[in-house]
């Protein structure tokens, strides 16, 4: 009788410590924004929050500024409960106050650049701007920035508009550094890649994605190190990873719950997840670099990424405020070259 009593005490704290993780119970549900399942192995990941706490979770994809706009267009009937976002974007977030405060579970262990000091976001990953080049249809592979301006590559490169999209944006200023530049100083990356379009090697009117690959339609791409990896994965072709050797910038992601979130506890133990041990190794399954310097990596993982000696020329936003001016001075100097 006292065994029986025993499991059943056992079954019973096995249920409860999901519900009632830290003191707070956790809702069922979580719904997340641009947080796809086959982003940086999100898929795993949020399968292994839903069996560690109980919940079922949801995602909308959308970009960075469709984040804002739908959290500032729902603040009277709250929809999303957390959310990843590009560092380009960070000032707009906090502007709004949109965030909330949280600590996560891990949070001594995250280095500073990775992290809000007030706790309204925590980067769990980053990505650098990389080439990714189609072997098949290009025999010379691009190793710099000025490599691109070659007559070879003809009508070969691709990317995407700086406007909108955080990939192009974040290649400019790469360029930029490349050039001697910087986020004091933009316009050599400007001009570089008004260069690069008015010699015709820049491909228009392809959008940058898997199909675009798949068919051919971009032989040389400029994008994520993480996404060449699983666009490589996803079409089976063969496709290498180029780091450029003058300068590439290292783009942080953050994750951050809403101030309204309708499920707050069930975001908690999500952030909680992500900044872990084991959250950290399913990024770096996904290419993704984790942020936590101390996480040691299983062999087979580590030898998904490249070695930190392919990025000898890697650059991190200094701080908030300058890394959104420089941006900032990246569209408008867009604007100026192809016009509104």
């Amino acid at each position: 009788m006292k065994k029986n009593l025993f499991v059943l005490c056992l079954i019973l704290i096995s249920f409860l410590v999901p519900v009632f993780a830290f003191g707070q119970a956790v809702e069922k549900q979580l719904i997340s924004y641009g947080m796809s399942d086959d982003w940086v192995n999100l898929g795993s990941i949020w399968k292994a929050i839903e069996d560690k706490y109980g919940l079922v979770h949801s995602d909308t994809d959308m970009t960075s500024a469709e984040e804002i706009t739908h959290l500032l267009a729902e603040k009277d009937a709250p929809v999303m409960d957390i959310a990843d976002i590009g560092y380009d974007f960070l000032g707009r977030l906090l502007d709004n106050k949109l965030p909330m405060a949280y600590k996560n579970a891990n949070w001594s262990k995250i280095p500073d650049k990775f992290k809000d000091p007030d706790g309204r976001w925590a980067s769990s990953y980053w990505g650098a701007i990389a080439f990714l080049v189609n072997t098949d249809l290009v025999k010379n592979i691009p190793q710099t920035w000025d490599d691109l301006l070659k007559p070879e590559y003809k009508d070969q490169v691709v990317s995407r508009d700086p406007r909108v999209s955080t990939y192009a944006t974040a290649a400019v200023l790469a360029a930029a550094y490349a050039h001697g530049g910087g986020e004091n100083n933009v316009q050599p990356g400007l001009a570089f890649f008004k260069k690069l379009r008015d010699s015709g090697n820049l491909r228009q009117g392809v959008v940058l994605n898997v199909s675009a690959v798949q068919k051919g339609e971009a032989p040389i791409s400029i994008v994520y190190d993480f996404d060449g990896f699983a666009k490589r994965d996803a079409t089976g072709l063969p496709l290498t990873v180029v780091i450029p050797k003058d300068g590439t910038v290292g783009m942080v992601f953050a994750q951050y719950i809403s101030d309204k979130a309708p499920h707050p506890n069930a975001a908690k133990r999500a952030m909680d997840y992500f900044l872990s041990e084991e959250g950290q190794i399913n990024f770096a399954r996904g290419y993704a670099h984790p942020t936590r310097s101390d996480v040691k990596l299983p062999a087979d993982v580590a030898a998904k990424l490249l070695p930190m000696s392919a990025y000898p020329n890697i650059h991190f936003p200094t701080n908030l405020q300058s890394f959104s001016s420089a941006i900032q001075k990246i569209v408008d100097g867009w604007n100026a070259i192809v016009g509104k």
